[in-house]
């Protein structure tokens, strides 16, 4: 039986079998595939040689395809080419990284993130509001004003109504008390 590039031919066998994705052959008569190097990959069957990792990705040790940095991680973009999930970069706090981040994102206006490696911002609770990108904690209502979940300012009653002093923190317009007649 003879074996050509791309498949292997283990002993007592009557035919050759192509090289499953992630490894290859470039030898005649090869009894095993070898495995893609870290840093390279191979999509399909019966290859001769692998491919160079995809920018942006890692491809590990044996990789069928390159694959992106987890969620709450990015590219890290000191290495030239990452071979692990390890590689990446763990996303800061005040920051997220859905999967396949290049660059971390700033939380907006209104969210807040208070761990290393989120995946997404976190709304600020009715009550409290932040008016800053990439924070990491929410700031506390100010007095006269209402902030609903997610506010990124502290806001006055409508026109027409007041503050509600029987509350402590008014987290919608609707804590606003309306007006009497000639007020």
């Amino acid at each position: 039986v003879a074996c050509s590039e791309g498949t292997f031919c283990p002993t007592g066998s009557n035919e050759a079998t192509e090289c499953a994705p992630g490894t290859f052959s470039d030898v005649l008569r090869a009894s095993i595939c070898t495995k893609c190097a870290a840093g390279t990959y191979q999509d399909e069957a019966g290859a001769r040689n692998c491919k160079a990792c995809v920018e942006g990705h890692y491809c590990a040790e044996g990789a069928s395809a390159p694959l992106p940095c987890p969620a709450g991680t990015r590219v890290n973009h000191a290495l030239s080419v990452m071979t692990s999930k390890d590689d990446c970069v763990a996303c800061s706090e005040g920051t997220f990284c859905p999967t396949g981040s290049n660059e971390a994102t700033e939380c907006a206006p209104g969210t807040f993130s208070d761990v290393l490696r989120a995946s997404i911002c976190t709304k600020c609770a009715a009550g409290t509001y932040q008016d800053e990108a990439g924070a990491r904690n929410c700031k506390a209502c100010v007095e006269g004003h209402y902030c609903a979940e997610g506010a990124s300012a502290p806001l006055p009653c409508p026109a027409g109504t007041r503050v509600n002093h029987a509350l402590s923190v008014m987290t919608s317009k609707d804590d606003c008390v309306a007006c009497s007649e000639g007020t």
